[in-house]
């Protein structure tokens, strides 16, 4: 009796787990952790300035700016239930390795500058720039630091 049961176990085990999928693999979620914008993605936007682009193509932040136009903030999108610190929701921008403070400046780094952009999720950021990360890194990599 007791092995006929173990079978029953067995057998309702491997059906559940068949119905179960994986909702993503684990090679996936490594990819989309890191979004990468070359030179030529860039260009091929017609957007003449890091902000007017970022704005554009960074889907996991929300940009915000004053009634003139002017940047003002960017926040990580999060749900209704996350919990946060104050300034915990803003990413850490780098340019060529600069910590960047002042939005504005953004708006004033022509798109043409630009060679490359690293949009890092939270988890990688963390990982790469330590805890003042959690948002997100948005590294910008410009012509002029890369010698080209």
């Amino acid at each position: 009796m007791r092995r006929r049961h173990s079978v029953i176990l067995l057998l309702s085990a491997a059906s559940l787990s068949g119905c179960v999928s994986q909702s993503r693999a684990p090679r996936e979620l490594s990819a989309n952790s890191t979004e990468t914008f070359t030179a030529e993605q860039i260009a091929r936007s017609g957007f003449t300035n890091a902000w007017d682009f970022l704005r554009a193509r960074a889907r996991r932040y929300d940009f915000y700016e004053d009634r003139y136009g002017r940047p003002r903030g960017i926040k990580t999108r999060r749900g209704r239930s996350t919990i946060n610190m104050a300034g915990s929701d803003m990413p850490m921008i780098l340019i060529d390795g600069a910590r960047l403070s002042d939005f504005t400046a953004l708006r004033d780094l022509p798109a043409d500058a630009i060679s490359s952009i690293d949009l890092l999720s939270g988890i990688t950021g963390t990982a790469a720039e330590g805890t003042n990360a959690a948002a997100g890194v948005i590294y910008i990599h410009t012509w002029e630091a890369s010698g080209g």
